[in-house]
């Protein structure tokens, strides 16, 4: 049997309420417990931020909306009962195809291959047992909820082709939109600060520190707070925000393009790295033959008194391409008139005193 095991958590509601906070994340499959208020029935039971509900009161809610786990947990009129399992419980069952069971919180895991299996999935590098429940995070943390959200972002823009702008259409609700607008300072732009759970713009797929591109086709960049929301509340009980993220946003800058909506489903730019590169190289081969061919004529300036070698008669050079640079010309040829070029107006053999006097005169 497995030490990792799923966990049941027992609540007493008191008169603030239960002291957890319930959201379902995107691209995740089920709900989450995103923060655990301290010195709350929630804490006292033993529930952590990450973990993820999978029975309500002995019922399995896997697969149930959020709207339904909520209203299931708000009919309790007894003792509120939760089972949930940590991520690495998560990962432990979806390793094995194990689908999570009540009776697994008080009988461990049943792992394929016997304690041998179970031993190495449960033990750490160094042989040491791992205990039930891992170290738990700081319930709430910013900076662990944020690199959540940025590795789920990443894995969905790699389904989805690419750092894309994202069209969100929402109707104002009772209470408006369900999103909270402020700017930086140190940034220019209006970002979307707060997105309210179970709200319109979080069912649009609206995210904090979301940049606001265009409001309703129009491109808001460079507008004033209060101009943007104006905009905003001009289309009246609907509006179509197109927004970015820190990651697609710095993709565009790279790119040297401003996100429209063309870019939501077609194709995406270059960064400018990108684009360069093969110019950058095509324009040095360009001036290596310049240079090449610079040199070669200012060999027979340079030592005029010399005799020009009979092979340059004999072999008289071919006329140049029309552009001049031989552009024309495919790599192979003009690799080839280079070395003509050379082995055609290569300087004599000289004398050590006369090749040390030619050095002197440069």
């Amino acid at each position: 049997m497995s030490n990792l095991r799923p966990r049941l958590c027992v609540l007493e509601k008191e008169s603030s309420g239960y002291g957890f906070h319930l959201h379902g994340e995107k691209g995740k499959i089920g709900q989450f417990i995103r923060l655990v208020e301290p010195d709350t029935p929630a804490a006292a039971a033993g529930l952590l931020a990450g973990d993820r509900l999978v029975f309500v009161n002995g019922e399995s809610v896997e697969g149930e909306s959020h709207q339904q786990v909520v209203a299931k947990i708000r009919a309790t009129t007894r003792a509120l009962e939760l089972i949930v399992v940590d991520a690495d419980t998560t990962e432990l069952l979806k390793k094995h195809n194990l689908e999570c069971r009540k009776e697994f919180v008080t009988e461990g895991i049943p792992l394929p291959g016997g304690d041998s299996d179970s031993e190495r999935a449960d033990t750490q590098s160094n042989g040491t047992p791992r205990e039930s429940t891992p170290v738990p995070r700081e319930n709430g943390d910013a900076s662990s909820e944020r690199s959540e959200r940025l590795s789920v972002s990443s894995s969905t823009k790699e389904e989805r082709g690419g750092l894309r702008p994202r069209l969100c259409h929402m109707s104002k609700g009772a209470s408006g939109y369900g999103f909270n607008l402020h700017s930086q300072k140190t940034k220019p732009g209006q970002f979307i600060r707060a997105v309210d759970d179970d709200s319109p713009a979080q069912r649009a797929g609206l995210r904090p520190q979301d940049k606001i591109i265009q409001v309703n086709g129009v491109s808001v960049l460079g507008m004033q707070h209060s101009e943007v929301v104006a905009a905003i509340k001009a289309g009246g009980d609907e509006t179509t925000l197109l927004v970015v993220d820190a990651e697609t946003e710095e993709f565009f800058k790279r790119c040297n393009v401003l996100p429209t909506e063309e870019h939501v489903t077609g194709p995406l730019p270059e960064p400018m790295s990108d684009r360069t590169s093969v110019e950058d190289e095509q324009a040095a081969a360009v001036e290596r033959k310049s240079s090449s061919a610079s040199s070669n004529a200012s060999l027979p300036a340079a030592n005029t008194s010399s005799t020009p070698p009979p092979e340059v008669e004999r072999h008289p050079e071919p006329a140049p391409a029309a552009d001049g640079l031989g552009l024309g010309m495919s790599l192979a040829q003009a690799k080839e008139r280079a070395r003509q070029k050379r082995a055609a107006k290569k300087a004599p053999t000289m004398d050590w005193s006369k090749r040390n006097e030619l050095f002197s005169n440069l």
